[in-house]
């Protein structure tokens, strides 16, 4: 018996269909992509169940023939590539074709279109089959009804996680998708409860009053440069004003959103002498780029982007923050010997570090550890195992020896684990210190953070925050851990938020707790004074396993007394 076979084309069709779509967000996207590149001024999305029960998106786009709606069930069937080289000038959003074909090949699908008149079509399919053609009298545009999704493939349906987390995915792409394209209406509604409904604008910076509210206005500069062909424009943050985390950072080539490191790594570099330590930028920023010189087909889901020439586009980004900043007329300290024109974006993308908090080891002691050392202790040592700290490396590790060797401790990983410990045995007992804000501390929250509120409310209680409607997308922090400092609260709370949609913690508090130890604890290049590198060192070598901390990562080397020896050929003792 042969060991090689072909697939029969209703397995390849289904296997085709999993490489685009693996999730209700997938058909959101793809039906919405297809809803902007049709012309649409208005897209209407209505979900139940998260998307795993109905998907439906009506546009006001041109809609299509019933000869042409027939044909885009079909394999490899696009109305936007007629040739090899249209591959290199890619300019509309769903370019792999309508994605009808994937889509009906793992769902019961119900297609509604018309250009317009009297004439229009109603094509319902089960799967693979066929389910009826009729003619019908319909507005311009297309209606795309998808219901059981992947009823016909349910080891993927046991993959997808729950209502609210599923919404939430879909929520925050097109939250993303419609400040790219602002002059267009859009809607969001599920089952009864309607999330957003955003008339068209005429400007960027309107549609971000709409979704994020005016707080998040206030604080942004805009931006416009042009340069070799490019042009970078939208809206970042006005020094010195930052936030916690990198999650409000948004970025768009060519109207499409992608993740890109290089203008990622850019933006942060031109920010680095700009906002107050452990600040870090939001930004909404678009790049217009030669459709020539960038691949947007590197990722299946088109999210990701390939540039010809990463340099000049490192360059146009960074620059473009330079002239906002001048425009604004702040002040940019340019650390000396190395001008942004010369930076490499590749130095500065490996040198790029997750979000940090505001944090100042001088203002208070080490978080959640009790008393320094009291004086009168023998300076340079911990009691545990007689470890004596010998100082700081680079304001990132401390290095520490005992008699049987030598230990550099990253103090970031080392207090984070400290903390992390310490915040279990808290919240085993339910013993939270809670600091209630004399004055609630309000802000607005786009829909995906709404939802994600909505969903995780239990467990950021139980982490000691309590937070409460205030009308509209506005909430106000009424109390958090007493460990925070007040003008920390906000900035920990909406980076634990954007950490739970990120990593889908799906309830499980000892990664929050992770979270929060992370974003609670020492960083990398924070001078620490010898008393607090002595107690923490301390604290470390009391735990039972000090070797990593709670995300996995090191938190110690250690060189042995015999490796040193052999190494500098000394007899050991």
């Amino acid at each position: 018996m042969p060991k090689i076979a072909l697939l029969s084309p209703e397995v390849s069709r289904k296997i085709a269909a999993g490489e685009v779509i693996e999730r209700p967000f997938s058909v959101v996207k793809e039906l919405v992509e297809n809803s902007l590149d049709a012309g649409a001024s208005s897209v209407r999305v209505e979900l139940a169940a998260g998307g795993k029960g109905v998907i439906r998106v009506r546009d006001d786009g041109c809609g299509m023939s019933r000869e042409d709606a027939l044909l885009a069930f079909e394999r490899h069937s696009t109305s936007k590539i007629r040739e090899e080289a249209d591959l290199e000038r890619i300019a509309t959003m769903g370019f792999r074709g309508e994605a009808l074909a994937s889509i009906g090949a793992v769902s019961r699908l119900t297609l509604r279109t018309s250009e317009g008149g009297e004439g229009g079509v109603e094509i319902e399919r089960e799967g693979d089959r066929l389910a009826a053609v009729r003619d019908a009298g319909l507005p311009r545009g297309t209606t795309v009804e998808v219901r059981d999704l992947f009823f016909n493939l349910p080891a993927r349906l046991k993959f997808l996680k729950s209502d609210s987390s599923e919404l939430s995915q879909s929520a925050k792409w097109l939250t993303s998708i419609a400040c790219a394209f602002f002059e267009v209406a859009f809607s969001l509604s599920h089952g009864p409860r309607q999330l957003f409904s955003w008339p068209g604008v005429r400007t960027l910076k309107e549609r971000l009053y709409q979704v994020y509210g005016k707080d998040l206005v206030d604080r942004l500069m805009e931006a416009d440069y042009a340069e070799g062909g490019s042009r970078v424009f939208g809206f970042a943050s006005r020094p010195p004003s930052g936030r916690a985390d990198k999650s409000q950072q948004f970025f768009y080539v060519n109207r499409r959103p992608v993740k890109d490191r290089i203008m990622q790594a850019a933006l942060n570099q031109a920010f680095r002498p700009l906002l107050e330590k452990n600040q870090c930028a939001e930004a909404f920023l678009f790049l217009e780029h030669p459709l020539g010189e960038v691949d947007v087909n590197v990722h299946p889901a088109k999210s990701e982007v390939r540039f010809r020439d990463s340099q000049a586009v490192f360059r146009v980004v960074q620059r473009s923050i330079d002239k906002a900043v001048l425009d604004e007329g702040t002040v940019k300290v340019v650390p000396f010997g190395q001008p942004p024109e010369t930076a490499s974006p590749r130095a500065a993308v490996e040198d790029a570090r997750p979000g940090q908090l505001i944090g100042d080891p001088y203002a208070r002691p080490l978080a959640g550890r009790g008393p320094a050392p009291a004086a009168g202790e023998r300076p340079g040592v911990s009691q545990p195992g007689g470890v004596r700290v010998l100082g700081q490396y680079l304001a990132m590790y401390i290095v520490a020896s005992s008699e049987d060797g030598i230990f550099v401790i990253d103090q970031h990983n080392a207090h984070e684990k400290v903390l992390f410990e310490k915040y279990k045995e808290i919240g085993r007992d339910k013993l939270w210190p809670r600091k209630l804000a004399l004055i609630p501390i309000l802000f607005d929250l786009p829909p995906s953070d709404v939802l994600s509120l909505e969903e995780n409310r239990d467990l950021l209680a139980a982490s000691g925050f309590r937070v409460e409607e205030a009308g509209g997308r506005t909430y106000a922090l009424k109390e958090y851990p007493d460990i925070l400092r007040d003008e920390e609260a906000q900035n920990i709370f909406l980076s634990l938020l954007a950490e739970i949609k990120r990593e889908k913690l799906d309830g499980r508090q000892d990664k929050l707790l992770a979270t929060l130890a992370c974003k609670t604890a020492v960083k990398a290049g924070e001078p620490l004074s010898r008393p607090q590198m002595e107690h923490l060192v301390e604290e470390l070598f009391r735990l039972p396993r000090p070797g990593l901390c709670p995300h996995g990562r090191p938190v110690l080397l250690r060189m042995d007394r015999g490796q040193i020896d052999k190494s500098l050929r000394r007899p050991s003792n």
